[in-house]
């Protein structure tokens, strides 16, 4: 009987044995992962086209005079702020790379970084930061800005990289007013003798080339940008394309590499499709579609006629006939995981027999007529609403109309009901005195609404700088305006973007933003 076969291993046999298996589970690891490891580094190069969902792109390059979100992403890639937002929209450093705030908070004190290059070759200074400032300010300029920054007392500048701004009084909100390209720092060598800025010069990832309207938008890599190996590509052209069909034909057959704003209709379709050719993002968005209410003229200075009007709102409805469900339903502008996010829920639903009970509060028992004046965009919420509000015996006049010609109307007040739109704000200073004080640039917006408490609240929140104190100012301010409805949410709309596989590493924020910390533009590479 053969006795079974026994290997005796020393342990210094062991020991090597189990190095060199060891190595060879590294080695058959990093064989397997290569591939992968090679396809997500990223490359130089190339040329990305970006189709806008506007017939202009843009509306001019004067960083200081632009409006629009989509005229911010475009310029966002050649002219930069003091500061900037991560992709959670939290204000970062950036060309400023620290600040101080004295102790009664109207002092502030910014340590520029060093180093940094214009597009023209030249460093950027302190003193650019101060030219930069005092033009936004500067009336002739005619920057949206100014008002905002016009608690502003004086810009000094005590050394090449240190930049000191006193305020006329506490101003909290005051460095979200620095934020990004509306704030934007450029050289005077950029404004012609006549103030105007016609070919943009910034500290951005990528320089202007050309603008022909209606046509293209060029910008191509500068090389010496002050974030090391940014960007990957050698330019961007940005194209219009309002038509939403041709948008993504141009998607598909490769015209574009990146477009935004897909139609919701189509959003269940494409949603669903195993093998669209393309990466498709859809995400909760910032920007809302509202019923505003001229409060300042009979007979919607009625508060009861008001409340009746939002109570007869169907949110829900609205959100799911216009945007096909991807929208969403809210009635302030900050999400679930928001410091600012206010307390208590929105009502989805109609209401409609405190609808009637408050019609007949207001004195209109049996109905009322009013006129609902739209642009044409905007029309597939006015119609939801005209709709809801027939339901109570409100019986309301559409009447589209071109913004150019309902803008002024509405800052004469001379209007019923209109639907328009708004979008995100960082502080909620920036979206409640905006809106809801009587200086505010966007009062206008609110129907001329004005309330003395919110006045004082207003005031009370720009010079407390604790946030939770400031946080409470505003959720008061936050409740009154839910009480008095000068304007009704009706939803946020959904954000989207596709793009196809080749284009790598696209991050975004939930406004859209294209030129962020850790995202943006500069930050995509192409994988052929």
């Amino acid at each position: 009987m053969r006795s079974p076969l026994r290997l005796a291993v020393t342990e210094k046999e062991e020991t090597q044995m189990k190095k060199v298996f060891m190595w060879l589970m590294a080695a058959a690891l990093c064989l397997a992962l290569a591939p992968a490891a090679l396809a997500e580094n990223p490359k130089y190069g190339g040329t990305l086209k970006y189709g806008i969902a506007s017939k202009s792109i843009t509306v001019g390059v004067d960083p200081h005079v632009i409006q629009g979100d989509r005229t911010g992403w475009v310029l966002g890639q050649v002219c930069e702020g003091l500061l900037n937002y991560d992709q959670g929209l939290n204000p970062v450093p950036w060309l400023a790379k620290s600040w101080t705030i004295s102790g009664d908070g109207k002092t502030y004190t910014f340590e520029i970084q060093k180093g940094i290059k214009f597009h023209n070759g030249r460093e950027m200074e302190a003193a650019d930061v101060k030219f930069s400032l005092e033009r936004i300010l500067d009336p002739k300029t005619g920057s949206r800005r100014r008002k905002n920054l016009s608690i502003i007392d004086s810009i000094d500048v005590p050394s090449k990289y240190q930049v000191v701004i006193k305020l006329k009084t506490p101003f909290s909100p005051f460095l979200s007013y620095l934020v990004g390209v509306y704030a934007a720092v450029i050289p005077p060598e950029s404004v012609t003798q006549d103030g105007k800025v016609t070919h943009p010069v910034g500290t951005g990832p990528f320089e202007f080339v050309e603008w022909i309207k209606n046509d293209r938008l060029v910008l191509e890599r500068f090389p010496e940008y002050w974030i090391e190996d940014l960007p990957y590509l050698d330019g961007i052209v940005f194209k219009p394309l309002p038509d939403d069909a041709v948008r993504l034909t141009a998607l598909r057959t490769g015209q574009v590499d990146i477009t935004h704003g897909l139609p919701e209709m189509l959003l269940p379709k494409l949603s669903k499709e195993q093998d669209k050719g393309f990466e498709l993002s859809i995400n909760p968005g910032v920007n809302w579609r509202m019923l505003i209410m001229n409060t300042r003229k009979p007979p919607l200075n009625n508060v009861h006629l008001r409340q009746a009007i939002e109570a007869a709102i169907d949110r829900e409805e609205i959100m799911m006939a216009t945007t096909w469900g991807f929208g969403g339903v809210a009635n302030q502008t900050w999400g679930e995981d928001s410091f600012w996010r206010m307390p208590g829920q929105v009502r989805k639903n109609a209401d409609p027999e405190k609808a009637k009970k408050l019609l007949e509060k207001a004195g209109y028992s049996e109905g009322i007529d009013l006129t609902l004046e739209v642009k044409p965009a905007f029309l597939p919420w006015a119609e939801v609403v005209q709709d809801q509000l027939d339901r109570v015996g409100i019986v309301c006049k559409l009447a589209p109309v071109d913004w150019a010609a309902l803008k002024p109307r509405m800052k004469k007040y001379e209007y019923n009901l209109a639907v328009s739109g708004a979008g995100w704000y960082s502080d909620p200073d920036a979206r409640y005195g905006r809106f809801y004080s009587k200086d505010g640039p966007a009062n206008y917006f609110a129907g001329g609404y004005t309330n003395p408490r919110i006045e004082e609240l207003l005031k009370q929140g720009r010079a407390v700088t604790d946030p939770a104190k400031r946080k409470a100012i505003y959720t008061e301010v936050y409740k009154i305006a839910n009480e008095e409805h000068p304007i009704v949410m009706l939803c946020m709309l959904p954000m989207t973007h596709a793009w196809l596989k080749k284009v790598k590493n696209f991050k975004f924020s939930k406004q859209g933003d294209l030129a962020l910390k850790d995202g943006g533009l500069a930050n995509v590479w192409l994988a052929e």
